[in-house]
């Protein structure tokens, strides 16, 4: 009777498969990378996304050096606005009485002058009182300059094309000194602030074509890139582009953010 063949592979046998297996792993391993080169080349050819933020060129806090009750607030939240409009009135009845109390000072003091200079040409008084005489008239003089330029703030009218987006004051209130009393803002005048790759900012240079989906609207909106920041953020290695619509669209505002696409050759 033969003896049985061991099904056993030998030392040899099992060194010969491991090496055979090795060699399939390493060229498959060798084949996919190959195959990844074109693919990642390819992506990189196309537009990347980088998020922004739509921004207001002219935002203005508007405040008053006024101690006076508030007449009248001709705008409310939201409301747009052309330059120049009215937006927010003072009762200034006390201070234009001042006003008028500092002009009657001031006439005093031009009439002192006049009557020291006859007494001093009379002998009956000298020339200190003369100068001093003069120098309450250009006291009276500067501070009714100084009263009649406060009230030019009694009216705070619209520096340029905006709308309100922040209200602080009511009608029959005492404004607070200094406390801003609305924020306004631009609306056509508008630019797109991109956060991007500070590896990309050689690339992204003026007049460099993108679109900008916003997220609020759901609409792409063509943009050129007018500049790049001057400093790079060292932790996070990106830099802030600036770029412009080509055409401000009018139901986009300050605030909207989105994605930017943009075409960069070679990637980064």
């Amino acid at each position: 009777m033969k003896p049985k063949r061991s099904t056993l592979a030998t030392p040899k046998q099992r060194r010969s498969t491991w090496i055979i297996r090795c060699s399939a792993v390493l060229a498959l391993h060798v084949g996919a990378g190959l195959a990844g080169i074109v693919p990642r080349a390819a992506a990189q050819s196309e537009s990347q996304p980088w998020r922004g933020i739509v921004k207001s060129l002219d935002t203005a806090s508007l405040s008053s050096d006024l101690m006076a009750q508030i007449a009248v607030v001709a705008v409310r939240e939201g409301d747009r606005f052309l330059k120049d409009a009215l937006l927010l009135e003072f009762d200034c009845r006390r201070q234009y009485h001042e006003l008028s109390a500092l002009a009657a000072t001031m006439t005093e003091a031009e009439v002192a002058v006049e009557t020291n200079a006859q007494l001093v040409k009379s002998g009956a008084s000298n020339r200190n009182d003369v100068a001093i005489a003069e120098a309450r008239r250009a006291k009276a003089s500067a501070e009714w300059a100084a009263q009649q330029q406060r009230l030019t703030g009694c009216q705070i009218k619209a520096p340029f094309d905006g709308v309100v987006v922040e209200l602080n004051a009511n009608a029959f209130e005492v404004a607070p000194t200094n406390k801003p009393l609305m924020l306004i803002s631009s609306v056509e005048r508008t630019e797109i602030e991109i956060i991007v790759p500070s590896g990309l900012l050689t690339k992204l240079v003026k007049g460099t074509l993108l679109h900008f989906d916003i997220d609020e609207t759901g609409k792409s909106y063509p943009a050129k890139v007018l500049r790049s920041a001057g400093a790079v953020d060292p932790v996070s290695q990106t830099a802030k582009i600036y770029a412009s619509f080509d055409s401000p669209p009018a139901e986009v505002l300050p605030g909207m953010s989105g994605t930017a696409r943009i075409e960069v050759e070679g990637g980064r």
